[in-house]
């Protein structure tokens, strides 16, 4: 079983590099469709966004949204200001647990694969001497 990299263990790493392209946040359609009609189509152009101005069609539950799912891709909006302690714990402990069911998956894909290899030897005519 291989060891998680030293990146994965850093709970201040973006999930979602800040060049990707707008859907990769999955938004709704409705805030997608109003931060696209002011010009944004990466991440990147959404954290330079001045989300405190009316923008038409990102009205307070849409700009909530969009502020839950940076925080989720591990990005902050400057506009936003910081995550709660409550929200970073809860990220790393997301974090922990992704990594915790590869691990599982790791170890139940070796298990079948051993249990595969006993039955074809269990299969065998036996040997003589």
């Amino acid at each position: 079983m291989e060891s998680p990299s030293s990146n994965s263990l850093d709970p201040i790493m973006p999930v979602l590099p800040a060049g990707s392209p707008l859907e990769a946040l999955g938004l709704s359609v409705r805030t997608r469709n109003a931060l696209k009609g002011v010009g944004c189509s990466t991440v990147d152009d959404v954290l330079r966004l001045d989300i405190q101005t009316p923008i038409r069609g990102l009205g307070r539950k849409a700009k909530e949204e969009l502020i839950t799912k940076l925080d989720d891709a591990g990005l902050t909006h400057p506009g936003a200001g910081q995550p709660s302690e409550i929200r970073l714990l809860e990220r790393s402990l997301e974090r922990i647990e992704e990594r915790v069911d590869a691990a599982l998956g790791s170890v139940a894909k070796e298990i079948r694969s051993a249990r595969q290899r006993l039955m074809k030897l269990k299969r065998r005519p036996p040997q003589t001497s």
